[in-house]
């Protein structure tokens, strides 16, 4: 199965009147800790001849969590923070009935042109990623006419692997023309002058509004249908969601002409620019049940979450509770799997040995001491 080839990212333009980088996040209150260590990591790596404009867009934020959040973006004389309230008019259009799963937030960068009349064009990110690129590249990306840019989702992958349709894919195939271009809506670049010209967000409300149900992942969905057909393709360093799987020969033959070619290469070496870590398993809470493959991807997700978040000292005694619960839980399944190893053969021995090596690791980080 071929795709279109994925866009380039040319080198950013270094011209003055273009040295101003808005980016947007959405965020509810509970997510201040990821959030506040997403917008560490893109100041790391943000150049100190651009300015960057770094939106955030909540329900009702906390004073003491917008504090924490400036603090952790006062030592970059490049970057500004701004809150802006999603407006009750907003909030309204996105009560759906699916709201026990996905906040009105969630819609918020569907609207990013109407939240954001003073700018062209605006970068989106979801606040369980980290930064190991300037952003700006990703800004100045080639949308190659298209209104906004989006990397391939991790079912469109799985389905190559498989060599059959997952059932997600099997679904949105009722919408889309060529559901293996379906995409991820946690890292986009909106076009937002060109939406405005070609009257997007009533389009994207329409299918909002056509639908009694809610669609299983609704923004992305929405996204997904309304833009067949106008989105480009990022390349999946700027959206690798891809950290916990296992490269062998043919499952690198198998991802060859498609946009996900270089995946494998890219897990390898950790040459991925963005790392979103999707899904329900996230670093900062306790893992899924054990043995699981959620249980593998919160193990690799929080060796290279957490020695960011150690970083912030404004969160110390919050990430001090967290590890200090998460320890205990560690040393249990460094013992359980030890006493398993010395029944495991072949590649079950090697994928226990590899497990214990990562969860080690990944308690020595916790403890303070270099993995």
């Amino acid at each position: 199965m071929k795709f279109p080839d994925a866009m380039t990212t040319p080198p950013v333009p270094a011209s003055p009147e273009k040295s101003r980088i808005p980016v947007m996040f959405s965020a509810t209150g509970g997510w201040g800790l990821p959030l506040g260590v997403a917008i560490h990591t893109l100041c790391l790596h943000a150049s100190s001849g651009r300015f960057y404009d770094i939106h955030i867009v909540h329900d009702g934020m906390d004073a003491r969590i917008i504090q924490e959040l400036n603090q952790v973006a006062a030592p970059f004389p490049q970057v500004s923070l701004s809150f802006l309230q999603l407006p009750e008019e907003f909030r309204h259009l996105f009560q759906n009935g699916n709201k026990d799963r996905y906040s009105p937030l969630a819609y918020a960068r569907l609207m990013a042109g109407s939240l954001f009349p003073q700018y062209g064009r605006i970068v989106y990110l979801d606040a369980d990623v980290l930064l190991a690129g300037d952003v700006a590249e990703l800004y100045f990306s080639d949308l190659r006419g298209a209104s906004v840019a989006a990397a391939g989702d991790g079912l469109a992958l799985w389905s190559i692997e498989k060599g059959t349709m997952h059932p997600h894919l099997e679904y949105m195939g009722n919408y889309l023309s060529f559901p293996l271009s379906y995409c991820n809506s946690g890292v986009l670049v909106l076009d937002l002058d060109q939406m405005r010209r070609r009257n997007l967000e009533h389009r994207l409300l329409q299918q909002l509004r056509s639908r009694p149900d809610p669609f299983p992942y609704p923004d992305q969905d929405i996204l997904n249908i309304a833009l067949h057909g106008d989105m480009t393709t990022l390349p999946p360093e700027w959206n690798f969601q891809f950290l916990s799987w296992t490269w062998d020969e043919e499952k690198t033959r198998l991802l060859r002409g498609t946009e996900f070619e270089n995946v494998p290469t890219i897990s390898c070496g950790r040459s991925w620019k963005l790392l979103h870590m999707v899904g329900p398993e996230k670093p900062w809470r306790l893992p899924d049940t054990p043995g699981t493959m959620g249980q593998f991807h919160w193990i690799l997700y929080s060796f290279f979450w957490w020695p960011e978040a150690k970083r912030l000292p404004v969160f110390r005694e919050e990430l001090d509770a967290i590890s200090q619960g998460l320890a205990p839980l560690l040393q249990r399944h460094i013992r359980g799997q030890q006493w398993k190893l010395f029944f495991s053969r072949g590649h079950i021995f090697r994928k226990r040995r590899d497990k214990i090596r990562w969860l080690k690791k990944l308690l020595s980080i916790l403890d303070g001491r270099k993995p």
